[in-house]
This record gives structure tokens, sequence and C-alpha cells, in this order.
């Protein structure tokens, strides 16, 4: 492609760049219709020759920014094999900045998606999967930043809106950089990766609830957040009082819900017109080892409204024979927990709390699919997988299998129709979850169609 003259390029691209602003299908993002992948090893000769041509540069809407491989193993990752030693060391790569600084002369831009690894620089990973330092991760949101601050200052250019940022690792960012970057972004996407696998950040939840979020909330109208099996144990996400006052579209991705009042501030966004939910999850049961409990103290978790099961205190002790009828406060002790939250009752709360909803989502999705504003998977039974527990340090399914097939030793569910066991609950409130989730489906649909 690089060896076809820019005059038959340009032409073939007006074509392909028309239809995917059209369509917008999963394969015609910019780096599929441009070659803008493959080219670190001319250092990106092949992206600056396009972008010599003024057809081309006025065509493009959207630029995605690949930092690193999605995974060495995966066909779509990117042929980035290595990073000079100046990147690693200062922040020095003039090739790579020099490339992005490119955007600076797309005068139609309005959308930015920069994914970075997958992996976090860590001493737990091993070498063979490919870790981006948190250093070269700020540098390059640096060059996005300077680049955009750059075409402000250039007559007959477009203010970008939307900004996706995959992969960003769970360490605050400076006041500055956070400022610069988002000032004039009233689209966010976000997904998290943590430099503890799979764990949370502490640090980060606050940074994003307290400073990061607010910061953009008055002029938002578009927010994604991502991240994996989060929001609720280890690190509780719940913005309480956060107001996005012009947001219409919230979507989530892998969040897991262990209180009603957890999800209220999303129920307090009366100006959501579309909400998605993606992979998001109710928890019903929780058991706090003894080993467990320093860590749930520091952790600060918040079991309010759950209800201890008897024998509480006996994690291997003698088979569970009731419920507690008090709704569990203060300190927590080693034993089995339990919330009655479900479904049917969320659904319902966001039929009466979010008047103007009129698109409402409920899927599984693949990895990334509805960061990129791909479709989910709706063919994809939606209320598979709806409820999770939490033990041993952390989520599964397995408790809602028959007991039989319980793989821990400690569990007291040693019969399928023992008061509080969590098996066969997905059968138990199908029905109920359906029904609700099928009324508020209609309910936007009536709304769409002015009803």
């Amino acid at each position: 492609m690089d060896h076809i003259p820019n005059e038959i390029l340009s032409h073939i691209l007006s074509y392909l760049l028309t239809d995917r602003e059209k369509r917008r299908l999963r394969k015609d993002s910019i780096c599929h219709v441009l070659p803008s992948e493959d080219t670190i090893e001319d250092d990106f000769a092949s992206w600056h020759q396009l972008l010599e041509t003024d057809s081309i540069r006025n065509a493009i809407r959207r630029v995605n920014i690949e930092t690193a491989p999605w995974d060495s193993a995966l066909e779509e990752g990117n042929a980035i094999l290595f990073w000079p030693d100046s990147w690693l060391e200062n922040g020095y790569w003039p090739e790579f900045a020099s490339a992005i600084d490119r955007i600076r002369d797309m005068p139609n831009l309005n959308s930015i998606t920069l994914r970075f690894s997958l992996f976090c620089l860590t001493a737990e990973r091993d070498d063979t999967v490919f870790q981006e330092p948190k250093g070269t991760r700020e540098r390059t949101l640096e060059l996005i930043s300077e680049v955009l601050r750059n075409r402000e200052s250039r007559p007959g250019r477009s203010t970008v809106r939307e900004l996706v940022l995959s992969n960003l690792e769970d360490t605050p960012l400076p006041t500055d950089l956070t400022h610069s970057l988002l000032r004039n972004i009233d689209q966010l996407h976000m997904r998290f990766v943590y430099e503890v696998e799979d764990r949370e950040s502490n640090v980060f939840s606050k940074y994003l609830q307290k400073t990061l979020l607010p910061s953009v909330a008055e002029r938002l109208v578009e927010l994604t957040l991502a991240g994996w099996l989060w929001g609720a144990i280890p690190v509780e996400f719940n913005p309480k009082g956060l107001s996005f006052p012009r947001l219409k579209r919230l979507k989530l991705d892998n969040f897991m819900i262990i209180r009603q009042d957890q999800f209220d501030w999303v129920l307090e966004q009366r100006s959501l017109v579309d909400l998605q939910l993606y992979n998001t999850r109710i928890a019903t049961h929780c058991v706090l080892l003894a080993v467990d409990q320093d860590d749930f103290e520091y952790w600060g978790v918040n079991l309010h409204g759950w209800k201890e099961l008897a024998n509480n205190h006996e994690v291997n002790g003698p088979p569970l024979g009731s419920i507690l009828n008090t709704p569990h406060s203060g300190e927590l002790r080693p034993g089995w927990y339990m919330s009655d939250l479900r479904w049917s009752n969320m659904f319902d709360r966001i039929q009466q709390h979010l008047p103007l909803l009129r698109n409402f989502t409920f899927e599984h999705s693949d990895f990334e699919d509805f960061l990129e504003h791909y479709p989910g998977s709706p063919e994809v039974y939606c209320m598979g997988e709806r409820y999770w527990t939490y033990g041993e340090g952390g989520w599964s399914t397995m408790w809602y299998k028959p007991a039989r097939e319980h793989e821990w030793e400690a569990t007291p569910f040693l019969e399928d129709d023992m008061s509080g066991t969590p098996v066969g609950l997905y059968e138990r409130t199908e029905a109920a979850d359906r029904r609700a989730l099928e009324k508020l489906m209609e309910v936007t649909r009536k709304r769409r169609e002015g009803k």
C-alpha cells in the first residue's frame, strides 16, 4: 500500500472513509483503513506519507493510537516488538512524538483512541507479557495533550470532543496533565488496568471519584467506566452526590454491585437517555474467612443491609439452619453473609428513577467491543452470570451450582434446599428478573416512539 501513488490512494480512501462514517463497522477503524500499524520499522514513514495528501487529512474523523500490542499472542495485536531504550529511560522517542504530532494536521478530527498495553510494569509478572511502564504511559498522555493544545492555536481546526483511554493504569495523573488533556472533552471512555493484577487501587478509586470525574462532570455528555470485576470488593466505587447534569449516555462494564445505594449514583443522573450495562453483576453471598478479616477492615468493606447466616462465626461449622432477620451493620465477623438485592428490583428502580431513559442495554460484551462503540453480544443469553459471590479473595459463580459440585471444602451448603443457599438462585430468580427487564425495555421503547 505504501507504493500506491497518493492520488490513487486518496481516491480509494475517500470512499472507504465515507462508508466508515456511515456504518462504523468493527473492521474499518482508521488503523485498518490507513496503514498506521506496522510502521515502526521505518520510523512511521508511511504514516507521514499518507498525511501529505489533503483529501486524506480532511477525511479523518477518528484516530487510534496503540502504544503496545494487546497481547503478543493475539493476531490483532500491533507489530511493536520493542521500544527504544531512550523511551523507557527518559521518555524520548522523537519518531513516535512526530507521528502523534501529525494530529494537528487533521482539520476535522473529533475523536482520539489511545490504547495502552494490558499489562502494567510489575515484578509480579514474568517477561512473557508485554508490560508497559508507568512513565511511558504518562509521557504518551503528555504528547496527546500537547498536540491538542497545538491544534487550538491553528485556524480551521475542529475541537476534539471524544477521548477513549483503553487500559489506563490505575495511578493518579498530575493535575495539570488531567486539566490540559480533558479540558474540551465531553465524551470520555475509560477502561482501567491494575498494577497489582486483578486488584483495584484504593488510591486510584478515590482519585477517580474525588478528582478526575468531578473535574469533567459539568460538561460530560457520554461516560464509559470499565475495569475487571470492579467497584465493590476490595475497593468500592460510589461517587454518591456527584452530578453529571448534561450526561446522556453512561456505559458500565464488569461493574460489581453489593448494595442498592452503591448504584444510586447512576439513578441520580436524571438526564440519562441511554444506559448500557455490560457484564454487570449483583453480589448475593459473601464469605469472610478469619484470615481475611484484617483485609476487609482495611478495605472498609460495607455489607450494610446484608444478612448474617446462622452459625455465622463457624465457617466450617454445622450446617446452616436459618437466616438472622436483622440486617448486618457494624464490625464484620468471620462467616457467611447474604444479600436480598435482585435484578428485578434494580430494573424497576431504573425505570422509576430515570424518566428520560429511551435506550437500555443489559448484555454480555466481548473484550473492549463496547468501548469502541461496537455492538455487544445480544445473541448471548443475557441472564447468565448476572449474580456472583465473593470468597477466598475473589469473585465466583461456583456456589450457584448444585452442592455436590462445590469445589471448596469450606462450603456449608451441603444440601441444595438449605435456607439461604445460593444453589439454584439463577433459576429461582429468572422469571421475576426477566419480567422486570422486559417491562423496562417496553417502557424505553414507548418513550422512543413518543407514546
